[in-house]
């Protein structure tokens, strides 16, 4: 589907509500008005994924799609994966993993594989009052247990796809990704086309951020300044590429807290990384 056409087009039980005109552009952009799920899904497991995906077709946005701005931090992956059944007749994990993970070639997974469960790391916190300090805690405490980390450290957990959280990889993969994101000849431009590869590094939309709490732009589901494209993630994780020094960099974390230890490296490398310094997730 293109980028401007309206979601319900092909997935129609979506258009329910005021979300009629909602396009891709729109989720991809976070202004989708769905940034966290409608409190009827408060009662959900956290890995009931057609419950969760099914809530945000019937709810109702938050504000009018499109005038707004807030990272969609939970609710990203449903709709994304949403969006894909209806019009490619795949799933994001199916995409993923059977297209994107081997063209790309990365060492990342939604669902890890049973032989592969042995390399994922406990998460821990490292303070107790972490989750309660989040500036995004509002956004992202439905459903219950993104923040827990004995949920999160759950096989049930590792072998699921929970599309904007639970993608399992490596500091090396990401690294590796960024580094081949703003190529010209790379794999992730065959993979999208010249036009779409262009569209999806352009800045889309620059406004006050209620999630991240603070001026932003995003591209197709980065963050975009001057100096880098970026993305943050829960517990203190960030991956960018230096738009100024041509270089990737990513930082991953088992020990969850803010970004302060990824802007000391960023800083170290010369990279401003503040922009991505709230803990906002994805």
């Amino acid at each position: 589907m293109a980028l401007d056409e309206p979601i319900a087009g092909y997935w129609s039980a979506y258009g329910a509500r005021g979300k009629d005109r909602t396009t891709l552009r729109h989720v991809l952009t976070h202004r989708a008005g769905q940034p966290r799920f409608a409190p009827e899904a408060a009662g959900f497991d956290l890995l009931d994924d057609g419950g969760l995906r099914e809530s945000l077709a019937r709810a109702a946005p938050e504000y009018p799609p499109g005038t707004s701005l807030g990272e969609h931090a939970l609710t990203y992956g449903h709709l994304v994966d949403g969006i894909l059944r209806a019009s490619a007749g795949a799933t994001l994990g199916e995409m993923f993993n059977d297209v994107v993970r081997p063209a790309l070639g990365l060492d990342a997974w939604f669902g890890v594989p049973d032989e592969a469960l042995d390399r994922v790391a406990d998460l821990e916190y490292a303070d107790p009052n972490w989750p309660r300090q989040l500036h995004a805690a509002p956004w992202l405490r439905t459903p219950v247990g993104v923040l827990d980390v004995e949920r999160v450290n759950s096989r049930a957990w590792r072998q699921a796809v929970f599309g904007a959280v639970n993608l399992h990889t490596t500091a090396t993969a990401m690294a590796e990704f960024f580094s081949r994101l703003t190529s010209e000849d790379g794999p992730v431009r065959e993979l999208l086309g010249p036009r779409l590869h262009t569209e999806l590094l352009a800045s889309q939309v620059t406004g006050y951020d209620e999630v991240f709490g603070t001026e932003i732009t995003w591209t197709l589901g980065f963050v975009r300044d001057k100096g880098k494209i970026a993305k943050g993630g829960i517990g203190g994780s960030a991956a960018w590429w230096s738009l100024r020094h041509g270089h990737a960099c990513a930082y991953l974390t088992r020990r969850l807290d803010d970004h302060s230890r990824a802007a000391e490296i960023a800083a170290a490398l010369g990279d401003d990384l503040t922009v991505v310094g709230e803990d906002a997730g994805a």
